[in-house]
């Protein structure tokens, strides 16, 4: 499957560093638990850099069973850009650096080389950024890494990394709720259009990412450098 901002290089690049700082069954002998290979981290983050190639951005999932994302205002389209764009700044510049401090092609270099090259100082703000994507990519919501798996359970309700799917969001089944229907499926109209955030308050996705990174950060604490 083709990526939406990296080229194959880069690709390959992340999916090594974001395995050696969460690693799984194929990087960490005895590991049982999925790591960020598993979760397809590379994929999370190429979704997240190229947020801007489809419409609606992929920035805020919408919580309803066929996974589609909300459209931004005008303001948060702004912002999200800068944002963006920054994180693609950060990646194109932290890729070519772990290149050059592995001998050339990190993804090529032995490993404990590329365990050089992210022990590096010079390394070290670009392998906070990996490794805050990795974490968000193996513990979160898989809408946000795979345009296959989308999200959709496996059998008993269990994500394919074996993890328990969230529980649905009042109102986010396929079938709208029609006003004055107290709840009952106008199955005939189809899914509801996703509204936008209406802005009211913080971004609730900047506050519950910065509450997420610092759980999820506990939990893989011990791993930033397999």
């Amino acid at each position: 499957m083709a990526f939406s901002f990296f080229d194959a290089h880069q690709a390959e690049v992340v999916r090594e560093a974001t395995a050696l700082l969460i690693p799984g069954p194929a990087d960490a002998p005895g590991e049982s638990d999925p790591g960020a290979r598993e979760a397809d981290a590379v994929r999370y983050a190429d979704r997240l850099l190229g947020a801007f190639t489809v419409e609606p951005p992929l920035i805020y999932a919408s919580g309803r069973d066929d996974n589609t994302f909300l459209p931004l205002t005008p303001a948060q389209r702004v912002g999200w850009r800068r944002r963006v764009e920054a994180l693609q700044e950060a990646y194109r510049t932290g890729i070519a650096v772990l290149d050059r401090l592995a001998g050339g092609d990190f993804a090529a270099a032995p490993v404990p080389a590329r365990h050089l090259a992210l022990r590096s100082p010079e390394a070290e703000e670009f392998r906070g950024l990996l490794f805050d994507h990795a974490v968000e990519a193996t513990y979160g919501d898989p809408v946000y890494r795979s345009l296959a798996a989308l999200g959709r359970p496996a059998p008993g309700g269990q994500h394919h990394l074996g993890m328990p799917r969230p529980p649905a969001r009042p109102g986010s089944g396929t079938a709208p709720r029609s006003p004055g229907t107290a709840g009952h499926a106008d199955a005939a109209a189809g899914p509801a259009a996703p509204r936008p955030y209406t802005g009211d308050g913080d971004d609730p996705v900047v506050v519950l990412a910065r509450h997420f990174t610092e759980a999820a950060r506990a939990l893989a604490a011990g791993g930033s450098d397999g």
